[in-house]
């Protein structure tokens, strides 16, 4: 385990421990944590550039004991776990690996957190439902159709009966760039194929219920302030199919809609998992609870395209 930068004031009731805190929401969230007077620590595989401010930890996060004894010496306030295996494709061929990041680490830190009464945060997804069902509320029965959501299933049920301080976060789609580099950004992805002139295949068969990584940041901050337990739905205030979406985000990023190809549904394809078609999120609950407001689809593409950190 290696740590970089010199540890800020020793202040432990606004630490913030965020594994997988290089990835694409991790680095924005640490960005506004920091902002918000949080005193920022990631434990990644790598140290990255683009977290001024915050204290890096590399390590292996499926090595229990090193993720453990990392909690205990640093006795956080507050985990966001981000950390995970969340390329489906990947998770189908590397379940082993899968399970091992998006459950048992995700035990683990529980664990920890609920030694130290520290809040937790455990990132999931509507990868957990069927996507058959026409609208998802946080009591809807799980049924994934893939390796991916099975393990975020489970890393649920482990989270929530290792630490009864915790909270489950499901999200659909998050919008917005990386500021380390890294991470799986579907703009980020989008711009660079636009920026090359390249044909960007999109299906209306997949609905999403996206979200804002600023938005998001805004929101994971206020539940960590509030200490809210138990599972909780973030999104749009309304949904919208990836074709549609993509086309609007090209003309948006390079006024090239024209680029995006409707892509009709058909048999799966070699070596790529099963996708549900409907992550349509009931957001209810949070609209009620949150004080930050969940925005449009529309508001939350321009906000992701236009706010870039």
């Amino acid at each position: 385990m290696v740590s970089w930068a010199a540890m800020a004031p020793d202040n432990p009731l606004r630490r913030l421990l965020i594994m997988g805190g290089g990835g694409f929401v991790g680095g924005n969230l640490s960005t506004l944590a920091l902002r918000a007077g949080w005193e920022v620590q990631i434990a990644d595989s790598t140290a990255r550039e683009g977290v001024p401010g915050a204290t890096w930890h590399a390590l292996d996060l499926t090595e229990e004991r090193a993720l453990r004894a990392l909690a205990l010496d640093l006795r956080p306030h507050a985990v966001v776990d981000l950390a995970a295996v969340a390329d489906i494709d990947r998770a189908e061929r590397e379940r082993d690996r899968a399970w091992a990041v998006n459950v048992e680490a995700a035990r683990t830190m529980a664990r920890a957190c609920a030694e130290l009464s520290a809040a937790c945060i455990y990132a999931s997804s509507d990868a957990v439902f069927a996507g058959t069902a026409a609208r998802y509320a946080e009591d809807d029965a799980t049924a994934p159709v893939n390796w991916y959501g099975h393990t975020k299933v489970e890393g649920e049920k482990a989270v929530l009966a290792a630490c009864s301080s915790a909270a489950v976060i499901r999200l659909s789609l998050v919008l917005g760039f990386p500021v380390t580099g890294a991470g799986n950004s579907f703009l980020a992805g989008l711009e660079a194929k636009l920026k090359q002139g390249q044909a960007v295949p999109a299906t209306p068969e997949e609905i999403r219920t996206p979200i804002d990584v600023l938005t998001l940041a805004s929101c994971v901050l206020e539940l960590l302030d509030t200490r809210f337990t138990g599972v909780l739905h973030l999104g749009a205030t309304d949904s919208i199919d990836r074709y549609t979406l993509t086309r609007r985000a090209a003309e948006l990023i390079a006024g090239r809609a024209d680029l995006v190809v409707r892509q009709e549904a058909g048999p799966v394809p070699a070596g790529r998992a099963a996708r549900h078609r409907n992550g349509i999120l009931d957001v209810g609950k949070a609209r009620q609870l949150l004080e930050t407001p969940l925005p449009s689809v529309e508001t939350a593409l321009h906000r992701a395209i236009e706010e870039r950190i």
